[in-house]
């Protein structure tokens, strides 16, 4: 006898499974909905622009809270620090003078601080400043992760890992230098900076334990620690009184990816992280440090307006044909064989596309855009896991069941020993 199902923080990735079968628990919860004649109540601060658009068209009711559930508690002021204004001026290359003297404003009135960086280990990637050889991962195509409590060189996609150099394996100079911030050399620079404050940090090394998240969020909410310093998983979910201060170390980490969803995704998780604060009787501050200050997700999160962001990404979308104008459809090839998987992608484009070319005159007369195919390409990241990966997007017209002809086509090109391949329709992850 369902009644209604409450899909909360609605603009979720994770409810976007990245395993066979590729579901969103929102269609699914959609679908059931609609057969038990239930309610459907997606819940979002920052809901997904394609929920947005569902609403817009009146395929969802919007219903919209207009303030907090304590009255008292304010929205917070948003400062942004433009880290270009303080190069070569401060003497920590994490932390600006005005954060740092925002922060010991709090532990002076005994208030708590939430500071947020979204990149965990000590440094990004370790370089030999002679030779420019960055240390990277045998398996992967991507740089390996300075940990130093470990004291290893941490590859975050297939876990390889090995002891830190110090000595170049390409030109044997003992010039080694650390690059980057992660959530450990941030946490470091904060107690040199102020030894007297009792400090958390949060991360996915921090937490590996059963209970260890818990046991460090009730730590803080028992006010047993001043700082809590953490990746986005300190982001969302988090109700402290005491917390008049967050601080978003370094925002552009997420701006920039080669992915259309990059902007959406990095004003989700900055709005989500501002609203710690000042949820409490006194009010919330909240200071963005960036290099890119008029950024449109930036001015967004700032002024308070989200329309600023998502008026600007879905102009980006609809002249770009991305959803929500589209279904998106990703198709991957991985195999240990670059040659083999590069073949085997690109028979698949050449199917798809004969075969939208010669249905083109029926789409046409039904009034509906061709189908489109893009690339194929190497994935972002093109060897992960000891495995080349190739894949082509298919731009599909809203309600065209685009399956049955990717499915028609897959079939027609047969399998092919050692190369693997997935389709994840209405796709999340393009990287």
């Amino acid at each position: 006898n369902l009644g209604a199902i409450i899909i909360d923080e609605e603009h979720e990735a994770t409810y976007k499974q990245d395993s066979n079968p590729r579901y969103h628990a929102r269609e699914v919860a959609l679908l059931r909905a609609q057969f038990h004649q239930a309610v459907l109540v997606l819940g979002s601060a920052t809901p997904s622009l394609e929920t947005r658009a569902r609403a817009g068209k009146g395929v969802y009711e919007f219903l919209q809270l207009t303030q907090r559930a304590n009255p008292l508690a304010r929205i917070p002021e948003v400062e942004v620090i433009d880290f270009r204004d303080y190069i070569g001026q401060q003497e920590s290359g994490t932390y600006t003078p005005k954060l740092l003297e925002a922060i010991a404003e709090r532990l002076q009135r005994k208030e708590q601080v939430v500071l947020m960086l979204n990149r965990r280990g000590y440094s990004s990637f370790v370089m030999c400043r002679e030779c420019g050889q960055v240390d990277t991962c045998p398996n992967c195509d991507i740089s390996l992760t300075l940990h130093m409590d470990t004291k290893t060189m941490d590859c975050h996609y297939c876990n390889y890992h090995k002891a830190i150099p110090t000595v170049c394996p390409n030109c044997q100079s003992r010039s080694i230098r650390y690059y980057g911030t992660g959530t450990q050399k941030a946490y470091d620079e904060l107690q040199e900076i102020f030894p007297e404050a009792r400090i958390l940090r949060m991360d996915v090394d921090t937490t590996r334990k059963k209970g260890s998240h818990e046991a460090l969020l009730d730590q803080f909410g028992q006010g047993q620690a001043d700082i809590l310093l953490g990746t986005q998983m300190i982001a969302k979910g988090l109700d402290f009184p005491e917390v008049t201060l967050v601080g978003v170390v370094i925002a552009d980490f997420a701006l920039k990816l080669p992915d259309f969803r990059a902007g959406e995704r990095a004003y989700d998780l900055l709005e989500q992280v501002a609203g710690r604060a000042g949820r409490g009787d006194r009010p919330g501050e909240v200071i963005i440090q960036t290099y890119l200050p008029e950024d449109p997700v930036i001015r967004a999160v700032a002024e308070h307006d989200r329309s600023i962001f998502t008026d600007y990404d879905l102009d980006q979308r609809r002249d770009a044909l991305y959803p929500p104008f589209v279904r998106l459809v990703n198709i991957l090839v991985w195999s240990a064989s670059r040659d083999d998987a590069q073949d085997y992608i690109g028979r698949i484009a050449k199917l798809l596309k004969r075969r939208w070319h010669a249905a083109a005159p029926d789409f046409l007369r039904a009034g509906s855009a061709v189908p489109q195919v893009l690339g194929p390409a190497s994935c972002v990241i093109e060897r992960a896991k000891d495995r080349y990966r190739f894949h082509l997007l298919v731009k599909s017209p809203v309600g065209y069941h685009v399956s049955d002809d990717i499915d028609a086509c897959l079939k027609e090109a047969g399998s092919v020993r050692g190369v693997s391949v997935s389709v994840d329709v209405d796709a999340y992850d393009l990287m």
